[in-house]
């Protein structure tokens, strides 16, 4: 914790094709206290998680061009991106699909339509099992 005794503030990526969607969920993470990068690419994803090196990914599964799933397998063979957890946030639920999501090393998977609450608690509990890296704050 910094010396003013706030916690300090996570970032997270939320990739989306959904403008509406990214606009709400970036607003009430806002209002959690995150740091919010968004985009409705899964390429420009791969690149911001790169380049930002966030502290959480929220990612869709359907998207047009690069698919969630592929982003997902992306990021986890890439050693700067592999350590940084995926939530999966996607309207499909089947269990299927659920455990392709886990398999390809998400940490969670949420389906649409979800209740901002319970995200809320799912990526508090989620970057508790993921400490900030260092010089990132504590």
């Amino acid at each position: 914790m910094p010396a003013n005794g706030q916690p300090s503030q996570r970032t997270i990526l939320v990739v989306d094709d959904e403008p509406a969607l990214l606009k709400v969920i970036s607003l009430r993470l806002r209002q959690a206290g995150y740091e919010v990068l968004t985009t409705t690419s899964g390429r420009d994803g791969l690149q911001i998680a790169e380049e930002q090196q966030p502290d959480l990914i929220l990612l869709d599964v359907m998207m047009p061009g690069l698919k969630g799933r592929d982003v997902c397998a992306t990021l986890k063979a890439n050693p700067k991106t592999r350590e940084i957890p995926v939530i999966f946030l996607t309207a499909l639920g089947y269990a299927d699909h659920v455990q392709a999501g886990m398999a390809l090393g998400a940490e969670d998977y949420i389906v649409k339509p979800f209740n901002g609450e319970l995200l809320k608690q799912r990526i508090r509990v989620c970057l508790l099992r993921h400490p900030p890296k260092p010089g990132r704050g504590a």
